[in-house]
């Protein structure tokens, strides 16, 4: 026996085995699906896709929350729909905006008094907080702040010109 018929016969009986084997072996209709590479590169892209899409709403929506919470703290307290809208507080003297707080139940006002001349920088400038408002100066309506207290401030800089209706008039 040549080599080429023993491998014949060896080929023979491997598939005589085989044969064999896949008879006993239990048989299905349907082959088992085999999941391809581009299903399972789609359900990745869609996850990398959904959890990208709930990091950006999560960052909006905390960005809303925060932007919110701080327009809400320090509103204009004249601008339109608060509560001294259309006051025109900037036309007053600082005694006279004093009486008219007063009288609308702002008692406890911090009064900001801005002074100095700009030409000469920071150095030539001050600001100070009190409780009493200063006899002269520009009235400049600000907000009502975390500390929960009307905050006015007074302007007696150097070429100050007032503010809203009454800006260009002289200092009171």
């Amino acid at each position: 026996m040549t080599d080429l018929q023993s491998f014949d016969s060896a080929d023979g009986d491997f598939e005589a085995r085989l044969g064999r084997l896949t008879a006993r072996a239990p048989a299905r209709h349907d082959p088992p699906a085999i999941p391809t590479t581009r299903r399972l590169r789609w359900s990745a892209a869609t996850a990398a896709a959904a959890l990208l899409v709930l990091a950006a709403a999560g960052t909006v929506g905390a960005g809303i929350v925060i932007t919110g919470h701080q327009a809400q703290a320090v509103p204009g307290i004249e601008n339109p729909g608060q509560l001294l809208y259309g006051a025109h507080l900037e036309c007053m003297t600082p005694p006279q905006a004093a009486a008219f707080l007063a009288a609308h139940g702002y008692r406890d006002v911090v009064w900001q008094v801005e002074s100095g001349d700009p030409s000469l920088g920071k150095a030539g400038l001050s600001s100070i907080e009190q409780s009493t408002p200063p006899d002269h100066g520009f009235v400049v309506p600000a907000a009502v702040l975390g500390d929960g207290k009307l905050h006015i401030v007074i302007d007696q800089r150097v070429g100050a010109t007032g503010v809203g209706a009454c800006h260009g008039m002289t200092m009171p």
